[in-house]
């Protein structure tokens, strides 16, 4: 449902074509990967363990920047923040990004420019795609060679820090995976209770589980969560629509549909002022986290409209590491607009410059900043 410009059907059939001549463990997994990719949706996708482990650390985090691919993150000596990739091994950077984002399950097209960079607590989901060894030639005709095999994955843990001893706190949140960078989170933002604003940073945050403990620590009035659905199988409804009859033709996909209960606060929360920064790399358990906050308006949202897929997934083990997930829930803000492959829009849109970037200025906190300050 819902798929755009796409024949399931002939979809498939040119996928077994391609899997079955598959000469090794690694086209068929990236035949898998491309075939469940043209679904859009960041939560319907093939995973093959062994190659995602296999991938390694990746180097840089880059981003889109008003055309200019420009790194954001480095890891790698000779390679820092705001340096303009032109070129991988001669290969035009764009060229080799549009042609890695055919595998990568992705609601949004922003979005998937992200998840390539995504770095999960496990593993780097799309590291196999980058050589383990490269040559990256930047603006200006400066070379960088890296070798992926010498670098240590950088920490996850979530941080936290004053930004203005007693007045403005700061909390950097990695991943949602698992309960610890959560639990830390709250660890932090109770630590920083008597805080007159606290920032919280979910940039990048791939997904996970939904950190409700944290939504209920710093939710200080009654909030609301998603309207949920998930498809329902009718076969003789669908059987009749499908050959004309307009009654039925209400009932060709057919859905049940809930919505949750407003949620009160509880004792003892954090009543200071609070953003959220948010971007494309924003998913799932993150857009969890992020949307009764801006629905009721007890946040500031700062950054960029997130990913656009949350939901659960049916997961389905093939064995020998590999695994496919099928997204089996949509979900909507209350008055029923759409999430998926929409995202969810910041109060202050803003995003990094090159400039900001060389001198180390964070233009989106910087933001957060100055309207909490107002």
């Amino acid at each position: 449902q819902n798929v755009p410009n796409i024949d399931v059907d002939a979809a498939y059939r040119a996928y077994l074509e391609k899997a079955i001549a598959s000469e090794d463990r690694t086209a068929f997994s990236l035949a898998s990967m491309e075939f469940l990719a043209a679904f859009k949706n960041s939560h319907t996708l093939f995973i093959d363990m062994a190659l995602a482990q296999k991938g390694g650390v990746l180097p840089f985090i880059a981003q889109s920047i008003h055309g200019q691919w420009v790194v954001t993150e480095s890891m790698s000596p000779g390679l820092n923040a705001g340096d303009v990739i032109e070129a991988m091994d001669g290969r035009p950077f764009a060229k080799f990004v549009e042609d890695s984002s055919r595998v990568i399950s992705s609601s949004t097209e922003e979005g998937g420019r992200h998840l390539l960079f995504a770095r999960m607590s496990i593993v780097t989901p799309y590291a196999h795609l980058f050589p383990e060894q490269f040559v990256l030639t930047l603006a200006g005709g400066k070379k960088v060679a890296i070798d992926r095999r010498k670098l240590q994955a950088a920490s996850l843990a979530t941080e936290g820090r004053w930004l203005e001893p007693g007045k403005v706190a700061y909390i950097r949140i990695h991943s949602f995976l698992g309960g610890d960078f959560e639990k830390r989170a709250v660890e932090l933002a109770k630590e920083y209770r008597q805080a007159q604003a606290i920032i919280v940073d979910v940039r990048g945050e791939p997904g996970g589980s939904t950190p409700s403990d944290l939504i209920s620590f710093l939710m200080d009035r009654p909030s609301q969560s998603w309207t949920e659905s998930t498809p329902v199988e009718m076969p003789y409804f669908r059987f009749r629509a499908g050959q004309g009859k307009w009654e039925y033709q209400p009932l060709a996909h057919p859905s049940l549909i809930w919505s949750r209960p407003v949620q009160q606060p509880t004792k003892d929360v954090f009543t200071g002022k609070l953003a959220i920064l948010t971007d494309a790399g924003c998913y799932s358990a993150c857009e969890d986290f992020v949307m009764p906050f801006k629905l009721n308006h007890r946040a500031l949202i700062v950054g960029e409209t997130t990913g656009g897929s949350s939901g659960n997934a049916d997961m389905i083990d093939l064995g020998q590491g590999m695994m496919v997930m099928v997204g089996v829930q949509r979900v909507s803000f209350p008055d029923g607009s759409q999430l998926d492959g929409v995202g969810i829009k910041p109060d202050v849109e803003v995003g990094p410059t090159v400039e900001d970037l060389r001198s180390g200025k964070d233009t989106v906190l910087e933001a957060a900043r100055q309207q909490l300050s107002r």
